[in-house]
């Protein structure tokens, strides 16, 4: 081989490669296919089951799993599960006014990456539907509704590892021991993420 044939040949090897790196490395924040996430927060009733405002919710917590699946570099669908509980102050309620609420959900999520050095920070908003399942602590009842949801949240990414915090409001009809009302649950979390 002359030394011009092997000139050109790692030239054009050159250029060949050349874009598939630099396409990798443009591509370093969105390389993923799948996040899984873990969090924990608080929860709050946005509005009181009834006019008179006798009926309010207090302050509860909320702990979530979800895994997303990335079918786009920007876009994902979800699955989740989240188990909350608060308390509910009237007089209205028979026994403890304590509930467990169980929500599962699938999601579709629109992320914007903003690469700052060796770290990604992303906002991103998602939306999505599923069930809730309220259970009154203490008693046989148990109930689910249909749920639907929507949020948004800031994901600090350092390689695969990353933190987020994201806020929801879980929307469903509480209709229930008197009440007619539609429900907004918020959570509010803090949370660990693994991408790979």
């Amino acid at each position: 081989m002359s030394r011009r044939t092997l000139s050109l040949s790692l030239t054009l090897a050159a250029i060949a490669i050349a874009p598939a790196a630099l396409h990798a490395q443009n591509r370093s924040p969105l390389a993923d296919r799948v996040t899984v996430s873990a969090a924990f927060g608080g929860l709050s009733g946005a509005a009181n089951l009834n006019d008179a405002g006798t009926a309010d919710w207090r302050l509860g917590w909320a702990g979530s799993l979800d895994a997303s699946y990335w079918i786009l570099p920007r876009v994902a669908l979800r699955v989740g599960g989240t188990w909350a509980q608060d308390s509910l102050r009237s007089g209205a309620i028979a026994g403890r006014g304590k509930f467990n609420k169980f929500a599962y959900d699938a999601d579709i999520v629109l992320r914007y990456p903003l690469t700052t050095g060796a770290s990604t920070v992303t906002p991103y908003i998602l939306g999505g539907a599923g069930a809730i399942s309220v259970h009154q602590l203490a008693s046989d009842s148990t109930w689910t509704k249909f749920a639907g949801n929507f949020g948004g949240g800031i994901e600090y990414r350092f390689g695969r590892l990353g933190v987020r915090a994201e806020g929801r409001d879980y929307v469903y009809k509480f209709d229930r021991y008197g009440f007619d009302k539609t429900q907004h649950d918020i959570a509010w979390q803090g949370g660990v993420t693994v991408s790979f």
